[in-house]
């Protein structure tokens, strides 16, 4: 891409998309939900949902896992970050960089949208749910192999 977008280094931009990616399920589970929070006791609320009685055992399940997706993107989301400031550190070339910034934000839209979504209809998307972990996780590593290549 002479000349695009791509020249210009993009990533530390993608640091706080991600944050938002992550919580784009919280913020579903809520909506779904939002009504057994008691914010003086916020940690009580996924109990509280697996317990109620008047929540449909479908609707339950999609805040459930809604939950989970949030905790998993928390559990990720520095080890992203950290991946971005070492491809900057050792000036990894930004089309690299950007492109890789890109497809770990991609992989978690489609972690979000497998597990919350499609998982719930069919036990079987499982599968595909860990395969984009992975992918995301495999950025995170290329990344951090690519800053370590390009600081020696």
């Amino acid at each position: 891409m002479e000349g695009g977008a791509f020249e210009r280094n993009f990533t530390f931009y993608t640091v706080p998309a991600a944050f938002i990616l992550l919580f784009l399920p919280k913020l579903y589970s809520f909506a779904l939900g939002g009504k057994y929070l008691d914010p003086a006791h916020p940690r009580k609320y996924q109990p509280t949902i697996a317990a109620a009685d008047d929540l449909e055992a479908k609707t339950k399940a999609r805040i459930l896992r809604a939950e989970s997706a949030f905790a998993n993107g928390l559990e990720t989301v520095s080890l992203y970050a950290a991946a971005v400031v070492s491809t900057n550190v050792a000036r990894v070339d930004p089309q690299a960089a950007n492109a890789l910034a890109l497809a770990y934000l991609a992989s978690r839209v489609l972690y979000n949208i497998v597990y919350v979504f499609l998982q719930g209809a069919d036990p079987r998307w499982a599968l595909v749910r860990s395969a984009t972990w992975f992918a995301g996780v495999g950025v995170v590593l290329a990344m951090f192999l690519m800053a370590g290549r390009a600081a020696y």
